[in-house]
Parts: C-alpha cells; sequence; structure tokens
C-alpha cells in the first residue's frame, strides 16, 4: 500500500530507481523510494498499533544510486525515538535490512530517519509493520519490559533467494504514487 496516509504529505520526494531491475528483479518494492531532501532533522512515519502488543517493524533500503551521487548516505533509523541502526548500507547495489521487534506503549508507533554527522539525505525502499504473537516470540518478556531487539542479518544458507516477510495486510510498501 502507498505511504501516504502514513507520512506528513510535505515529507519527501519520491524516487524511482531504475537498477533495482537489474540486480533485484523479483522484488518490485525496490523500483521506489522516497527520499528526505530537506533539512529537517527527522523524516517520521506513524502506524497505528495495539499498545503492549509485540510488533516486528523492517526497514528495507536499496540506494541503487538513484541520486547518480555514486556515494551510499549514512543516516540513522529510529524507533519510538530510539536510535536502533545508523550507517548500515553499505554498498550502491545492495539491499539493507533493519528489523526490530519492541512492544509499543501507546496506540501509535514511529520509525523515523535521521539524519548524522553527515549530513546525507535518508531515504526508504519499504516499511513492512507485523504484529506478532507474543508466546511465539523468543524474547516476548524482555520485550515487555522495554527492550527492542534488533536483527542485523538474515542468510538464506542454501537458497538463492532473500528471506523476507510474507506480504499481508500490515505490509506498507514506500511509495507507490
Amino acid at each position: 500500500m502507498p505511504d501516504d496516509q502514513f507520512i506528513d504529505e510535505k515529507s519527501g520526494v519520491n524516487a524511482n530507481v531504475s537498477s533495482s531491475s537489474q540486480y533485484y528483479p523479483e522484488f518490485s518494492e525496490l523500483t521506489t523510494l522516497r527520499y528526505f531532501p530537506d533539512s529537517r532533522a527527522k523524516n517520521c512515519y506513524w502506524f497505528p498499533v495495539t499498545p503492549n502488543t509485540t510488533y516486528q517493524i523492517r526497514g528495507t533500503f536499496f540506494y541503487g544510486n538513484y541520486d547518480n551521487q555514486t556515494t551510499v548516505p549514512n543516516f540513522q533509523m529510529a524507533i519510538e525515538g530510539t536510535i536502533v541502526a545508523s550507517n548500515f548500507i553499505s554498498e550502491v547495489n545492495v539491499i539493507a535490512y533493519r528489523e526490530i521487534s519492541y512492544v509499543p506503549q501507546r496506540n501509535v508507533t514511529f520509525l523515523c530517519l535521521l539524519r548524522d554527522t553527515t549530513n546525507a539525505v535518508p531515504f526508504i525502499s519499504a516499511i513492512s509493520l507485523v504484529r506478532c504473537k507474543p508466546e511465539a516470540h523468543v524474547l516476548a518478556h524482555y520485550l515487555h519490559m522495554g527492550y527492542y531487539y534488533v536483527t542485523q542479518f538474515r542468510w538464506n544458507f542454501g537458497g538463492n533467494g532473500i528471506i523476507r516477510y510474507v506480504i499481508s495486510q500490515n505490509y506498507v510498501r514506500v511509495p507507490l504514487k
């Protein structure tokens, strides 16, 4: 679904990423991204959630040299005001993910992209928000105590595909204008 309903209408600019079909033809969500060229300190998405319920939010990032600068930008990602990732994109044509499991305390949660000291332009290709069954999550007890669980990498040993979420009604694709 488009991201417009989850972000300020004046925030960010949509861009096409032509190299995505060359590197990842099976992932249509990588053909576009939203970048944030204005100098505001943070750019936030907000999502309705059920308080005290375990969620997993995943940011997907594919730079793909959309701006013809050939320099991968450094920036930070924050959930609920806590920085959970920074400088995590390594190469121009490589997908980067950041998955965070946590328990929001209010009926809305925030994913924000922040400029760091390099002042580079943040961007995002896709966001997914999945409600988890607390009993199925190994760290549910710690998550309810206010901790975050961040997945750094997922490897598909012996496979040729990238591990990804099952697309559900809670899947948000950024952007589809």
